[in-house]
């Protein structure tokens, strides 16, 4: 009888290194599922961060009263991400430790207007020399749209916007995050009581905000 209760011993012996090693176990997963959970979690505050800088450039940049250009760096990072851009926001994404999507979406508060290269003009400066090249003057304070143009340039851009804005609102334009983005504050200037200059009290300046690579 003696016998039985020394092995009985030996099985709670044994049932006891089991559950130690269960718990170890479930401490030991509970610590990787941790530390996966944190670098999803730290890696989408850095894409929020970077979508984040990029608007705010761009609403000060909006914000200007005279023309300017600055250039945008997306930052180096130990993984891969993605960055599209329509005329109503930036999205930054990545792919997460369970081959999750990690998206962040980032509204402007003004509708940029994007260019591709190609096209008659990319920039500001591509578009005075155009204007110039079509109406005779470049639309720039010291030689505003002539009042004998101004339907037809007004025309001309703000088609050629929403047909732009219509386009990437469907398919958002994908920037290689290798190379700078570019953002153009334009203005326009008009001519409209006809004296050949431009005068702030009478006439009209129309402003862009140009985003483009190259």
């Amino acid at each position: 009888m003696s016998r039985f209760i020394v092995n009985d011993k030996g099985i709670m012996g044994l049932t006891l290194s089991q559950i130690g090693l269960i718990i170890a176990t479930g401490i030991l997963l509970s610590a990787v599922f941790s530390f996966l959970f944190f670098n999803d979690w730290y890696k989408t505050a850095e894409l929020r961060n970077i979508a984040n800088s990029f608007s705010t450039l761009v609403e000060g940049m909006d914000s200007r009263f005279f023309e300017n250009t600055t250039v945008f760096y997306f930052p180096d990072k130990n993984y891969r991400y993605n960055v599209s851009i329509s005329t109503e926001y930036i999205i930054v994404e990545s792919e997460g430790n369970w081959r999750n999507k990690l998206s962040i979406k980032e509204s402007f508060l003004r509708k940029p207007w994007l260019r591709q290269t190609g096209e008659n003009w990319t920039n500001g400066e591509e578009l005075h020399i155009y204007l110039n090249t079509t109406y005779s003057c470049y639309g720039e304070e010291s030689d505003p749209i002539k009042k004998t143009h101004i339907s037809s340039v007004k025309n001309y851009l703000n088609n050629l916007r929403d047909t732009a804005n219509k386009s990437f609102a469907l398919k958002p334009f994908y920037i290689d995050i290798n190379k700078p983005v570019y953002i153009d504050k334009v203005y326009i200037f008009y001519d409209n009581n006809g004296d050949g200059s431009w005068d702030k009290n009478l006439d009209e300046k129309q402003g862009f905000l140009v985003i483009y690579q190259l």
